[in-house]
C-alpha cells in the first residue's frame, strides 16, 4: 500500500465509476445478449481488475457468456479507461482500484 493520496476525490471517484459502469454496460448490451446479473457482475469485476476478467473467474464465465463477448468487454473497458482521451490514467486507476472501501461503497 503506498501512502500517496488517490488523485480523485471519493464524490468525483464514484460519478466516474457509475460513468465508466453505465457506458461499458450499454456498449456491451447493444452487441450481445447476456443476462442482466451476469452482464452487471461482469462489468464490475472488469473494472475492479484494471480491464481483465481473472483466469480464474473466466472459466465460469465461459460456460455462460460468449468468449467474444467477453473479449470484447475487456477491450472496451480498457479504450474506456486508458485509451487515448480515456477516463483514467493507469496509474491514477492503480491507486484508487485498491482501495476496496471505495470499491464496495459503489456497487
Amino acid at each position: 500500500m503506498s501512502d500517496r493520496q488517490p488523485s480523485q476525490s471519493p464524490r468525483k471517484y464514484r460519478l466516474t465509476f457509475h460513468f465508466c459502469y453505465a457506458t461499458v454496460i450499454n456498449a456491451v448490451d447493444a452487441r450481445y445478449n447476456i443476462r442482466g446479473y451476469m452482464l452487471a457482475e461482469l462489468v464490475k469485476l472488469c473494472l475492479k481488475n484494471r480491464a481483465r476478467i481473472l483466469c480464474s473467474q473466466r472459466a465460469f464465465y465461459e460456460r455462460h457468456v460468449q468468449m467474444e463477448a467477453l473479449t470484447y468487454l475487456e477491450c472496451f473497458t480498457a479504450k474506456l479507461l486508458f485509451g487515448p482521451g480515456g477516463r483514467l490514467c493507469p496509474h491514477e486507476y492503480h491507486y484508487v482500484a485498491s482501495d476496496e472501501s471505495l470499491l464496495r461503497a459503489n456497487t
